[in-house]
């Protein structure tokens, strides 16, 4: 049977300096179908365990314990992360020496055989260190770190930090299977407990409970949420339900005790100190809880209210190859926030400012509500980041405004739930749902995930308001300077028109989302039938409001700049003298129960960029 090498354990193989890799193959009746992993002819999971006794006998007995037979004997598509006998062994003896499976309680076997039974197949070469890409039946992720032995020369799969994969990849009917050497023991702890159970995180996290910030991540799920909703779209008939629950979730980007040693913080105080030296404005504001004092602007700008995961910063789906994927992440430090990038295949935070920062690939530690990330070097917000995000197209997907499509595993994802929704990828939600957003009565709203090449979408998916609708939605914060605000849509017959407001005010005229660029109104024209690539018929549409969409991803085989349906409109030109945020609304104004409201994307472009001094068109990027 043929084998192959991870292609993200790979380059961390090579930081290690590993020369061979030593890979563990399951003996058996296999077929060789020329990759890495092995195809057991006739079995679903449970059927693979039941036959390996001398193996999973004590898991099956957890399995059978928890009802869960049937599920892993039908079809389905699971990845089930089977720990061995001899793991089991360990992970009693935890308990006490007359420890056993009957000692666990109906609850502690559900939840512990729940918690090793993970949504859709993950095959180990297509993952990448972070967390598997869907949560377990307990909704909650586990953690995934490609690594290496020093000691022993040999690859490992960790999964959360301690259990490693000795039996990978081994393919049956109805998933894979993953076997592994140690139960897995999720945290349930808080975000601040793990930061505080680090002891290299000290100085962090006694900052952290000294400005009060420590309580602001505690929240793990809105236990008041009831899904209620269902209806059925007027185009196709799928049905439409709400997300199953509506959880929390926290990111702390953090420093370590040596990293702060190594410039001169030693402990609390010093931090302290260097605060005020970095965010002067709070340096003679006492009170550490206060949201003006140095500290806690410090500590704030180091966490955000969404589980950012290490592999899942951002959603460069139908991305030109070579473009460096960007995500604008709203913090803490009110109305501020993070330009994360991915440069040279590493997670960069303020990329082009005179304080760029490397989230390590080493850290990324999860817990019940939420992740922490280590940083390389100190993180602040500087009058250089100021000036860098000035200075550049903060564009942002419409649901990366709102952390609950990240908290909740819905942004991007597909099947996320078995429920018979089209093919998984849509919901709806009623307001209060989302917070800063606000809908009428009459909105139906619904999210679409898409796939790669489905629409002509930015990150492939879309929000959708639906009939008469009304719909308000804070915007990101920008840092003061003048911004042309432009939104990004998908045009096509079925769609609506809609009134824009910015922070309640009309602006323009009623955008008609049913014309496509090439309508006389608009004069979209093809770059290959121009003389010049274009740059006229650019100057053209911006004179009437709008631009193509840009030429840095695709709708399948076409760059959306090259396709007739992508359109970008002019908002307007805005220039804002504070930090603060602003709204945006969108109002229907025709009587179409079957009106779309597409939306898509928007940009804030500020005037260097859209209207540089030297007169140069801007990048079509």
């Amino acid at each position: 049977m043929k084998t192959r090498i991870n292609k993200f354990a790979n380059s961390t193989l090579k930081k290690f300096g590993v020369m061979m890799l030593l890979g563990v193959l399951v003996a058996g009746c296999v077929e060789d179908i020329g990759d890495s992993y092995t195809t057991f002819k006739g079995d679903m999971i449970y059927s693979y365990l039941e036959k390996k006794p001398e193996t999973y006998s004590e898991f099956v007995a957890l399995i059978d314990k928890a009802g869960l037979k049937g599920m892993l004997s039908a079809y389905g598509t699971y990845t089930c992360l089977a720990p061995t006998n001899e793991a089991f062994k360990k992970y009693y003896s935890t308990f006490g020496p007359k420890f056993n499976i009957d000692s666990l309680s109906e609850e502690q076997i559900d939840y512990l055989a729940k918690t090793h039974i993970v949504d859709n197949q993950h095959i180990t070469d297509d993952l990448q260190d972070g967390v598997l890409p869907n949560p377990n039946m307990n909704s909650m992720y586990v953690s995934i770190k490609f690594t290496s032995d020093s000691i022993t020369n040999t690859f490992k799969i960790l999964l959360n930090d301690s259990s490693q994969i000795v039996s990978r990849d081994n393919k049956v009917y109805n998933g894979v299977v993953q076997g592994i050497n140690r139960v897995l023991r999720p945290s349930v702890a808080q975000l601040p407990e793990l930061i505080k159970t680090d002891p290299n995180l000290s100085i962090f996290s006694d900052a952290l409970k000294l400005t009060g910030l420590n309580d602001s991540l505690l929240l793990v799920k809105d236990n008041k949420y009831k899904p209620t909703k269902v209806f059925k779209d007027e185009y196709n008939g799928y049905e439409i339900v709400n997300p199953a629950e509506r959880k929390y979730g926290y990111t702390a980007l953090v420093e370590t005790n040596a990293l702060f040693k190594s410039v001169g913080i030693n402990n609390l105080n010093d931090l302290i100190a260097k605060a005020k030296e970095l965010y002067p404005s709070g340096a003679n504001i006492p009170d550490f809880k206060n949201r003006e004092n140095s500290l806690n602007i410090f500590m704030a700008y180091h966490l955000v209210n969404k589980a950012i995961y290490l592999n899942k910063f951002f959603f460069a789906s139908d991305a030109v190859k070579g473009y460096t994927p960007d995500e604008f992440i709203e913090t803490m430090y009110p109305n501020r926030i993070i330009r994360a990038s991915k440069v040279n295949n590493r997670i960069t935070l303020n990329y082009g400012s005179d304080n760029v920062v490397l989230v390590e690939e080493t850290g990324g530690k999860t817990t019940v509500n939420g992740v922490m990330h280590v940083l390389n070097k100190m993180l602040y917000y500087t009058p250089g980041v100021e000036q860098m995000l000035q200075n550049t197209r903060i564009r942002f997907d419409i649901v990366s405004l709102f952390p609950e499509f990240t908290n909740n595993n819905i942004r991007g994802s597909r099947d996320f739930m078995k429920v018979n929704n089209s093919s998984g990828d849509r919901f709806g939600f009623e307001d209060g749902y989302i917070k800063n957003f606000t809908m009428s009565k009459d909105t139906r709203l619904i999210y679409l995930a898409g796939k790669p090449g489905q629409w002509a979408n930015y990150q492939s998916d879309e929000l959708m308001g639906l009939g008469s609708y009304d719909i308000t939605m804070r915007l990101l914060p920008v840092p003061p300077g003048t911004y042309e605000l432009r939104f990004g849509y998908s045009a096509n017959s079925l769609r609506s028109v809609t009134q824009i407001y910015i922070d309640n005010k009309p602006i323009g005229i009623p955008l008609d989302l049913r014309i496509s660029a090439a309508d006389p109104k608009i004069g979209w024209i093809i770059d290959t039938s121009t003389e010049d690539q274009g740059v006229e018929n650019d100057k053209m549409m911006r004179n009437r409001g709008y631009m193509k969409g840009p030429n840095t991803y695709y709708y399948g085989q076409t760059l959306v700049r090259n396709y007739s349906g992508s359109l970008r409109r002019i908002i307007g030109t805005f220039t804002f003298t504070d930090y603060s945020a602003h709204t945006l609304r969108f109002k229907s104004v025709i009587e179409n129960p079957q009106s779309q409201c597409m939306m898509d994307y928007f940009e804030y472009v500020p005037k260097s960029v859209f209207s540089p001094s030297d007169g140069t068109p801007e990048l079509r990027e």
